[in-house]
């Protein structure tokens, strides 16, 4: 395999880039069969059979890579404790690691390097490890990316959008760099020093999530636009939110990170209802949604950027590198000062079996990265009658 890394190239060198999944299953299973079906999983995905490989041009790539080099292990750590450990600890993708596997008091934890794919990514590994712990024989599953030339056709960055990028990526030609893994390694240890992440968890089910379905159902606004409008209340002035979205247009069920995102801005008006403001939320959100030119506008815009130069966003994000041009970009793209107020992720009702067998999944907890571009990062998902919604913020 050999895949250019192109729309998800700001992933890279972001030094917080983890996400995480804890799943808690009925029954206990031993740590040999889960690590038996954690194998056979691996196996079975194509991009967690590959490797990062950086050229001299600066051009970086998915690389064919025999012997992954994923694990997991049995732990005593918290789920909160992994995360503090793991994400400061880089994921060797240079040599194929991309998953770490925890069988942990707080259930089994998956903590997946966003470059071999998003939250559903993550959702679609587990079913298909859950299915080998069951007993089953996984078939190949291919590596699936988007890529400037596979978006939809509607998407296409308005014409007025191209000088722009070609101007800025004339100016960055005097300072550009080519960063490897040892940058990486020193962004890494000079980002992470003196500080850590911390993650809230709230747990919704029975009549508490009947309620807030029924309150987003009565406002005619999805579950997402009202809790997003009752996160902001307490926000003075104007909001501004990320909100990732699922960038599969043909509904594959590969693992690779085909996530795109939207952001709007809205100003709470305590005058009105929760309700009220949910579906100022929401309208301003769905018009993005439904067109392909905002749905897709991101991964547009970014994937026309010279490669090295949003490596240099991220560095400069880690305050490891710094250069006129890639200073003056990671603040007007929101890497520096200027980050998002709140980037939430809803993976929704989880779209993967909860019963496998004897095996049945009974909670699923998700935590996104605290990426460079968001001060408050939420990650929601459904399994069951079971809601999570997580807060993951910088201490």
């Amino acid at each position: 395999m050999r895949y250019k890394i192109e729309t998800e190239r700001v992933d890279l060198f972001d030094v917080s880039i983890i996400i995480t999944m804890a799943v808690r299953l009925e029954k206990k299973v031993s740590t040999e069969e889960l690590v038996a079906a954690f194998d056979k999983a691996v196996r079975a995905h194509e991009v967690l059979n590959s490797r990062v490989v950086i050229e001299d041009s600066g051009e970086a790539y998915y690389a064919d890579n025999d012997m992954p080099c994923s694990s997991f292990i049995r732990t005593q750590a918290s789920l909160s404790e992994l995360i503090s450990e793991n994400e400061r600890g880089r994921f060797r993708i240079e040599e194929g690691e991309w998953i770490r596997g925890f069988d942990s008091p707080d259930g089994l934890v998956f903590m997946m390097h966003h470059l071999a794919g998003d939250g559903k990514s993550l959702l679609y590994f587990i079913e298909t490890f859950l299915s080998a712990l069951a007993g089953a024989d996984p078939e190949f599953v291919p590596f699936r990316n988007l890529t400037l030339d596979n978006l939809p056709s509607g998407s296409r960055i308005p014409f007025f959008y191209e000088p722009i990028v070609r101007s800025w990526n004339r100016k960055w030609l005097k300072d550009k760099k080519i960063f490897g893994f040892e940058d990486m390694d020193r962004a890494y240890e000079k980002s992470w020093t003196g500080h850590k992440t911390k993650t809230e968890a709230t747990r919704y089910e029975g009549k508490e999530l009947e309620k807030l379905i029924r309150s987003a159902k009565d406002a005619g606004v999805t579950l997402t636009s009202y809790l997003i409008a009752d996160m902001a209340k307490d926000i003075p002035g104007k909001t501004d939110v990320g909100l990732a979205a699922n960038g599969r247009y043909d509904a594959n069920r590969s693992m690779g990170n085909q996530a795109t995102g939207i952001s709007v801005e809205f100003k709470y008006d305590t005058n009105k209802s929760i309700s009220e403001n949910a579906r100022t939320v929401h309208n301003l959100m769905q018009k993005k949604l439904s067109n392909d030119k905002y749905r897709y506008f991101v991964l547009q815009f970014m994937g026309r950027l010279d490669d090295t130069l949003k490596d240099a966003l991220n560095l400069e994000h880690a305050g490891y590198f710094h250069s006129d041009i890639s200073s003056y970009l990671a603040e007007l793209l929101g890497y520096g000062s200027k980050a998002r107020d709140i980037s939430v992720t809803n993976l929704t009702r989880a779209d993967i079996p909860l019963e496998y067998g004897e095996h049945r999944i009974t909670e699923i907890i998700f935590i996104p990265p605290v990426v460079s571009y968001a001060k408050n990062v939420i990650g929601i998902v459904t399994a069951g009658d079971v809601m999570y919604v997580t807060r993951h913020i910088y201490e």
